[in-house]
């Protein structure tokens, strides 16, 4: 081979071979930036994933905070308060209001003896006209025939207690003993229980509790689980027969304590002077109260508290 023609031949093989090694270095070079890329990429990935976890973790706490938080409010000028403190301010605004102790109530009860009779209706209206009710003492042997003023009497607003079957004072006193008394109230109690539904337990006795009823006579009618009322006031409306207004001066000149039981009964001039009566007593500052034994207050002569 001529000189010349090795000279182009190691000429177009250095060519050759540095074309394959520029080759070669593109290829790598080309690799190498794939490569970047490819981590880059997979760092952005991971970098999204992280920022979403976070992301959710911080709307988690955002609703959690919104559950527990309390609320924006906005008023009509625009400024924001939250409900607690709204509720503050209100608090705030609204006058305190200091308890008031109640101040003791001068009471009195107005209790009518010897019904049902023909004045039992009367009575009735003139309490429903006043607004108020009493406490009646009936007679067990006068009940038959005057059931119906008895259950008026009740469905009015009234207390019905016991006087006795027969209010006769020898059969109820001259033995000494309870017996006879007990018999005849507990046996009144059924027929009341027969007419309204229940049995009255509050009871007076006849001509009062004094001087007859004393020692075991007391243990017995509190052994039987009734309750017993005399009065404070007597109006002795059973002594004025026909001048009702010496009976209003008996209650004027008697009533004089916090608490008041009247003594009445059943009679025309007891009727008719009831109104100005009640007129007086609403004027002295006493409020009306009826007989109610989830109240029981003991008003008897011998100040015994079991009745």
């Amino acid at each position: 081979m001529s000189y010349k023609k090795k000279m182009k031949f190691m000429i177009s093989t250095a060519i050759l071979l540095s074309a394959i090694s520029l080759v070669f270095s593109i290829a790598a070079a080309g690799s190498v930036l794939y490569s970047q890329n490819k981590g880059s990429s997979s760092g952005e990935i991971i970098s999204q994933k992280l920022s979403s976890t976070d992301t959710a973790n911080d709307s988690d706490v955002t609703k959690v905070q919104q559950a527990t938080s309390p609320k924006d409010t906005s008023s009509e000028d625009g400024n924001k308060t939250t409900e607690v403190e709204q509720q503050q301010t209100e608090t705030k605004q609204q006058p305190v209001t200091k308890p008031v102790s109640p101040k003791a109530k001068k009471i009195v009860y107005l209790t009518f003896d010897d019904g049902p009779s023909k004045y039992t209706n009367q009575i009735v209206s003139i309490l429903e006209q006043k607004g108020i009710h009493a406490t009646f003492f009936v007679i067990g042997n006068q009940l038959k025939g005057n059931e119906q003023k008895l259950k008026d009497a009740h469905d009015a607003g009234n207390y019905i207690g016991l006087h006795s079957m027969t209010h006769n004072k020898k059969i109820l006193y001259n033995s000494g003993s309870s017996a006879k008394f007990i018999k005849e109230f507990q046996k009144e109690q059924q027929l009341v229980n027969n007419i309204l539904g229940y049995e009255p337990v509050l009871i007076r006795a006849p001509y009062g509790s004094k001087p007859e009823i004393k020692g075991k006579f007391l243990d017995d009618i509190a052994d039987a689980g009734f309750k017993m009322w005399d009065w404070t006031v007597d109006s002795k409306d059973w002594y004025y027969t026909g001048k009702p207004d010496r009976i209003l001066q008996e209650v004027k000149r008697q009533v004089d304590q916090d608490t008041e039981v009247i003594l009445m009964h059943e009679k025309s001039q007891t009727v008719e002077v009831l109104p100005k009566i009640i007129d007086y007593l609403h004027n002295k500052g006493y409020a009306f109260a009826v007989y109610k034994p989830n109240q029981h207050i003991s008003v008897n002569f011998a100040k015994d508290e079991r009745l």
